[in-house]
This record gives structure tokens, sequence and C-alpha cells, in this order.
């Protein structure tokens, strides 16, 4: 009879205990997105911008059609280091010393950064299967390239190659914006796409948005479509949403319920913005959103 009664109270107590660790594994995912909007605004106040999604190395692109994509270049996660207390790992690199990203790296790229890390992800810190091509230090991170399909070159979001924005150019407003979301490694049973701290493999080609970005083409947690595509995805384990940053450095949970218009074809989803999650991923459509 006590174990029956001990039984009972152990069946009722455990899911309190799961909430509360699961609480504070989102409040420590809520203070690491803090940290890098910390460090993307430090960044900016530097360099009088943000930084690129990713550079891609000059010259350095076998034009015969025969692996042009295999060209590694540095992400947008490697830049902000120094401004996240990670300058020891910025220099060990040599980010900003001309050195580029190639495999004789990998010691540097298997440094795991635990501000890059969802406590709530379950995924290695180091060559997750999961991750797209580096397979080095894992990030839970992305910056937002495009509110449909990702587009590298440019999109209207805040991030793309080469090139950084200015917060002049969020018209929308810095804390109606999304800049940063979540990205998990695992989701209901499928394997997703754990971000690379270090940046692209394949920086040339679309699929370098999968190591580094996510985009707007698919719903919140949705683990539907193929391994590139669900790359693209804002996904989490945290119940419900994933914790996204705000460009006014502020963070927000997003409901994985939030609205979303799902196209006829959302592998190509290129139709004009249409609704409320791709409305805050734009930085410029002229329709700020408030309270969400």
């Amino acid at each position: 009879m006590v174990i029956a009664i001990i039984g009972v109270l152990i069946a009722l107590l455990l899911p309190a205990v799961q909430q509360a660790r699961e609480a504070a594994r989102r409040m420590q995912c809520s203070n690491n997105l803090k940290q890098i909007g910390l460090g993307l605004h430090n960044y900016h106040d530097t360099f009088q911008t943000l930084p690129p999604m990713v550079i891609s190395p000059v010259g350095d692109a076998d034009d015969n059609g025969n692996g042009a994509d295999e060209v590694e270049g540095w992400g947008w996660a490697a830049f902000i280091l120094p401004f996240i207390e990670q300058g020891a790992l910025h220099e060990q690199a040599g980010i900003t010393q001309g050195n580029l990203l190639e495999n004789e790296l990998t010691d540097t790229m298997l440094v795991p950064v635990d501000a890059y890390r969802c406590p709530s992800d379950t995924g290695k810190p180091v060559g997750d299967a999961a991750q797209r091509f580096l397979k080095g230090g894992g990030m839970n991170y992305a910056v937002y390239n495009h509110s449909r399909s990702g587009n590298l070159n440019g999109g209207d979001a805040g991030f793309y190659r080469h090139s950084g924005r200015n917060f002049r150019d969020v018209v929308d407003g810095l804390s109606n914006t999304l800049a940063v979301g979540e990205s998990c490694s695992k989701l209901n049973g499928q394997t997703m796409s754990l971000k690379s701290w270090a940046g692209c493999q394949q920086s040339l080609g679309g699929n370098c948005i999968d190591e580094v970005a996510i985009s707007g083409r698919w719903p919140i947690n949705d683990s539907t479509g193929s391994t590139d595509q669900k790359g693209e995805t804002l996904s989490s384990l945290h119940p419900g949403g994933a914790m996204v940053l705000m460009f006014d450095g502020s963070v927000r949970f997003l409901s994985e319920n939030i609205e979303f218009i799902r196209t006829a074809s959302p592998a190509n989803n290129t139709s004009n913005i249409d609704s409320l999650y791709e409305y805050l991923i734009c930085v410029d459509d002229n329709n700020p959103i408030g309270d969400f």
C-alpha cells in the first residue's frame, strides 16, 4: 500500500519536475539569444553594419561545373565571436587575418560554443549527423535570410551573402522584425538541420542557407519537407514553438500556431507576403507587427 502511494506521488510530481527543468532550459536559451543580440549590436556599433550571412572566398571556385559549390566560407556566427566573449577562438581561427575556412581548420571548427547551443536540444555538440556539411561545432541558432524561399544573394530578411544590412534598413522597426531563430537537430522523430557556427561548406550555393540561416517558406516546427527544406525551418524542442531574437535585442517565444499560409508548393514559396509570420521576417514590407 505504501509503495503504491509513493508511486502515485512520483507520477504526480514527475511532470512538474520536467516542466521546471524545461523552464530553466528555456531561460538559458533566451539568455543565449540575448547574448547573440548584444553581439550583433556591438558588431554593428564597431563596423556600422550587421555581419554578412556568409562570405565566400574570392577566386576559389571550380568553374568547370564539377564541385563548384564546394567552397568553404565563414558565417555570421564566426564574425561575432569577439563580441560574445569568444575572442580567443576568433583569433585562433584567423577569421579577420585572411584565413580561409578549409578542412585544415578542423580543430577550430570542432570547438563547441556554449552560447550557440540550446540546452533543450539533444544533438551532439560536435559532428552531429544532423549537420549539413561542416560537421564541426554545432549551433542551434540561425539568422533569417528570406520571408519565403531562401535567397543567398538577396532576400528580404536581415542577412544575406557578402554584405550586411544597417539597422536603418529594418524599416518596419527593430522591435517588430525577426533577426535570429532556433534550429533543432531532431523533431517529431525526423532529422532536422543543426547549424555550423563556423560557416558554410557550400558558400557558393543555395544549400549554404541550411548551414547558417533559416527562411519562412515552412511553418514553425514543420518536419514534412526534404532535408534541405527542413534546414530552413524555425524549429526547437521547446513545447509549442521556438525562441526568436528581434533586431532590438529582445527575445520572444514564437508560437508554432502563428498565422502561416501554406502555399500549394511550399518548397518553392515565392508568393507575395501574406501571413503574420512572413510579415515578422521581412524588414521592409511596410506592415510592422506590434503584439503577436
